[in-house]
């Protein structure tokens, strides 16, 4: 497979969708990935989800080939940032319960409630924005992917992410002051 990889027959094979070539690529480096991958989230069911996930999206892609230059780069690289997403959303996951836990033992009731009531107006106000700005905000600071992801995602420029997360953080931060009131209001 290694004679393979900087031929451009093979990566243009590739991206029209020989199937024989794909399977020549994942046969040879699916357990190599697999391996990479592991150490990062150091579960074996987990990395071959990851991996399974990369192979498939680059077979959705697979008209991305023709631009590689350097296979072996290219399937690290990917398999690099598909661990270190799964690593940060688990870190994300995992801070989520651990504040639910803390808010179920320690805070009051009309606390509970407050809080419950405040995030659903910022959830409202989040819903309210434009839906390309929504989408972004969302991406970003819900399901915590990086600029360059929504990005690519998207198929929008990274600067167009900045600009719609710059102007939604400014939509929310003027609902700062009423936010505030609201909250010494029923906390009294």
């Amino acid at each position: 497979m290694d004679k393979f990889t900087n031929n451009s027959f093979f990566m243009s094979a590739l991206a029209e969708g020989n199937e024989k070539a794909f399977d020549a690529l994942f046969v040879e480096y699916y357990p190599k990935v697999l391996q990479f991958v592991i150490r990062f989230c150091h579960d074996k069911s987990d990395a071959e989800n990851i991996v399974q996930e990369l192979f498939m999206e680059l077979w959705i892609k697979r008209e991305r080939f023709i631009k590689i230059e350097n296979l072996d780069n290219y399937l690290f690289i990917s398999a690099r940032n598909s661990a270190i997403h799964y690593v940060k959303q688990s870190l994300v996951c995992s801070d989520e319960m651990s504040a639910c836990n803390v808010q179920s033992n320690y805070i009051s009731g009309d606390m509970k409630l407050c809080y419950e009531e405040l995030y659903s107006f910022i959830m409202n106000e989040i819903g309210s924005m434009p839906e390309q700005r929504r989408r972004v905000f969302v991406m970003s600071r819900v399901d915590g992917l990086s600029n360059a992801e929504i990005a690519e995602r998207l198929c929008i420029s990274k600067r167009t992410v900045e600009t719609h997360i710059s102007a939604a953080l400014a939509h929310l931060r003027k609902l700062l002051p009423l936010l505030a009131m609201l909250t010494l209001i029923n906390y009294k």
